[in-house]
């Protein structure tokens, strides 16, 4: 098992910084790629659960962006759960502009997006055939929208891999938490229902990066996924191919946490830290709104934005302890996401893309960094002839000024 050492905690950074003598300049290395090889004495190295080349696709991708929208907007309520009290001529997204979502999810760096296509409430932002409390009731487009379709496609546009979260949850079906309902009839009747959605879905939206079924899912459906998505990765799915969901809803990543779990055929993946002897590969994903602790817009939300501060030190305990940062934004009652939730995500790609990029190394290379306050240095190979080894990955405060010369590029 690969162990990559994490970014250094924000508050230890903190904590040492004071003890370092004042200077322009002050850097703690992030040692994200010193790697250490260790193998379990417990286990022979055939039988540690390995990824295969879609996990690792979806363990490099480091950041996506949620995006929460649901009748539950036009409520005033701080609670996530669809009151079913809105009136559907009243539903209306009539500014959702999913190409102006995509761009601002580059803007932050991400790598792809999960869009909510059916909340708690089970109202559903497609053409679905299964209820009428659905898009297709909404006056926006005369009930011809279709808003995972327009997400679909300005993800494929954008070069963003694109995923939805399909809630097994359903009040208008009278489904609860993983799908379950009061009898066995009822049971019978929603599992159809859930199927024909999972089935529009894996079917008329191109190919699907993750899907979450948040809360697990007692409807059987990874036949389905066998048949038409076979590689999709699963938020806790019953099945091989899952991630976990982390365990909170801060965006921390516990100190370990590991990219295994002990798991049982037919569970729901365990939250938490993982096991370095589990079983299974299943890594974490910690998910957290822009608007925490709110998943959805409510008047007043911009008063409720995590500073840049938040945002940073949330990416070093979660990207930099080797998990995935899924970060919410949420449209307000016209679909569209405020510009405050937009400038955010832009400051925030800003300020993880900060640091020196070049095209050589080779035996040792110096990179000079102007005089600046800096909480960690990460290095990404993005491109190499030859596999990339890196022995030794250092930062150093100078006294003496650095010649001007070094800085040139050429």
């Amino acid at each position: 098992m690969h162990h990559f050492d994490p970014i250094p905690d924000p508050r230890e950074i903190r904590r040492k910084n004071k003890l370092m003598k004042n200077s322009p300049m002050t850097c703690i290395v992030a040692a994200a790629f010193a790697v250490t090889i260790s193998l379990c004495n417990a286990k022979e190295k055939s039988e540690i659960p390995q990824p295969n080349a879609t996990e690792l696709e979806w363990l490099d991708a480091g950041i996506g962006i949620f995006v929460h929208w649901s009748p539950s907007v036009y409520q005033g309520q701080d609670t996530e759960k669809d009151a079913l009290t809105t009136l559907r001529e009243k539903i209306n997204p009539d500014e959702f502009d999913a190409g102006k979502i995509a761009m601002a999810a580059k803007s932050a760096n991400a790598s792809y997006m999960i869009f909510v296509a059916k909340h708690v409430g089970g109202y559903c932002g497609w053409q679905t055939a299964t209820t009428d409390y659905s898009i297709k009731t909404s006056p926006w487009k005369n009930g011809k929208g279709d808003m995972v379709g327009d997400m679909a496609k300005a993800c494929k546009e954008q070069g963003l891999r694109f995923g939805v979260y399909l809630s097994p949850r359903s009040d208008v079906h009278k489904a609860d938490v993983g799908g379950r309902t009061a009898t066995p009839e009822q049971q019978k009747e929603y599992n159809k229902i859930y199927r024909k959605q999972l089935t529009e879905i894996l079917t008329n939206y191109g190919p699907m990066f993750e899907m979450w079924f948040d809360g697990g899912n007692v409807v059987p459906v990874n036949d389905l996924i066998d048949k038409l998505a076979p590689d999709i990765i699963t938020f806790q799915g019953a099945r091989t191919k899952s991630i976990r969901w982390v365990g909170t809803e801060h965006g921390f990543a516990p100190y370990p946490c590991w990219s295994a779990i002990d798991w049982k055929d037919g569970e729901s993946p365990k939250e938490g830290a993982g096991s370095p002897t589990g079983n299974v590969w299943c890594p974490a994903e910690c998910d957290v709104s822009i608007l925490r602790p709110n998943w959805f817009w409510k008047e007043g939300s911009d008063n409720r934005i995590l500073s840049l501060n938040d945002l940073v030190e949330i990416y070093y305990m979660s990207v930099g302890r080797g998990t995935n940062l899924l970060l919410n934004i949420t449209p307000d009652g016209h679909g569209a996401v405020p510009e405050a939730q937009i400038q955010r995500l832009k400051e925030f790609g800003d300020e993880i893309n900060v640091l020196f990029k070049g095209s050589q190394i080779g035996v040792r290379q110096i990179i000079p960094i102007p005089a600046v306050t800096v909480t960690g240095l990460r290095l990404k190979v993005e491109k190499s002839i030859g596999s990339a080894s890196i022995r030794d990955f250092s930062a150093f405060h100078v006294d003496r000024p650095v010649p001007k010369t070094a800085y040139r590029t050429m």
